[in-house]
């Protein structure tokens, strides 16, 4: 689905998930945060989950499409209300408006309007977007049985593997066995889907698999690189295999290569950080921490780092403040 992404149970969930394997982006869908780039993320994973433009009845989505397409909310709300007041029976203005309802994040109205759509359609489309607002709700078993269900209605659909493997990776007890053998499932049916390739490789890597984490972040990052697409994970998790191995130098490369990508993610400077701490490049590694602590503004964990980095520098200003920022926000948000 940065994470399977969007889909993750809270945050707390996802770094417990993170110490087993000592990375970062750990979700199902990335999770909502000042981060730039995780937004993204969760904007991507619902593009998705539209169906194609083959499925549609109405001939009113063409012009919301276009109003997606071009970003106008205003006029994607107009031709949405129309759709809905001229076609009450149709589940498709309901399903729009569940979408837009996501795009705004207002997560309880998308749940309303989707489960209107389910009761004229209960579609695998509808469902699959009933469960990502689920999913944001909190309500994890409606999320994994509306998911299966919508697998049932269509099992030729490797999208609900991938998701359901998403969730089965990120939850406050990880079932990485699961997980897996969803990821496996839905490349049976799409063998050339990069993500799931790369977190099929997390799961590997999770168990201390990393010969078997190795070939899958390998395989998802040629894939990804054929289709030209942009994807940092498989440069982070084989960064994290160089470290684990004590390959620093290496590590420092692949986390260059993840940052060059995803520039505005945090987990790409939280690698590349560790890499140069691993080397003792400490004046480095402060410099990545705190473009982490830029891109996510409610994790703790860079500013312990960077008090600990400003305080082997010599900067003693620094490092109080960066100590205080980082007791500021664990009181907020607490330990990770």
């Amino acid at each position: 689905m940065n994470g399977p992404i969007g889909l993750a149970p809270g945050r707390g969930a996802q770094h417990r998930c993170e110490r087993l394997i000592g990375c970062v982006a750990a979700g199902l869908l990335l999770i909502l945060s000042g981060s730039t780039s995780t937004l993204a993320a969760l904007d991507d994973d619902l593009k998705l989950l539209l169906p194609p433009i083959s499925a549609d009845h109405s001939p009113r989505v063409a012009r919301i499409r276009q109003a997606f397409r071009s970003r106008d909310t205003v006029f994607m709300q107009k031709k949405i209300d129309e759709l809905i007041s001229e076609e009450p029976a149709s589940f498709e203005g309901y399903f729009w408006q569940g979408f837009l309802e996501l795009q705004k994040r207002n997560n309880y109205d998308a749940v309303r309007f989707l489960r209107r759509a389910e009761v004229l359609d209960a579609n695998p489309y509808v469902l699959k977007l009933l469960a990502f607002s689920y999913y944001f709700l909190d309500q994890f078993q409606l999320f994994t049985l509306t998911m299966k269900e919508a697998l049932r209605k269509q099992p030729s659909d490797s999208a609900p593997h991938y998701y359901l493997g998403r969730y089965f990776a990120s939850t406050d007890a990880p079932d990485f066995a699961q997980a897996a053998g969803h990821f496996q499932q839905a490349l049976k049916l799409d063998p050339n889907h990069y993500p799931s390739h790369y977190y099929l490789g997390y799961c590997h890597e999770a168990e201390r698999r990393l010969k078997d984490a190795e070939a899958e972040y390998l395989r998802s990052l040629e894939l990804a690189e054929a289709a030209s697409e942009k994807f940092a994970l498989p440069c982070l998790g084989l960064a994290r295999l160089r470290l684990l191995e004590g390959r620093p130098t290496e590590a420092v490369v692949l986390g260059k290569q993840a940052v060059q990508l995803a520039r505005d993610d945090a987990a790409s400077h939280v690698v590349l950080a560790k890499a140069y701490a691993a080397l003792g490049r400490t004046a480095q590694e402060a410099l990545e921490w705190e473009q982490a602590a830029a891109l996510d503004l409610r994790d703790p964990v860079p500013y312990y780092h960077l008090y600990r980095t400003y305080s082997t520098l010599g900067e003693k200003t620094k490092a109080d403040q960066a100590l205080g920022k980082y007791k500021r926000l664990v009181a907020i948000y607490g330990t990770r």
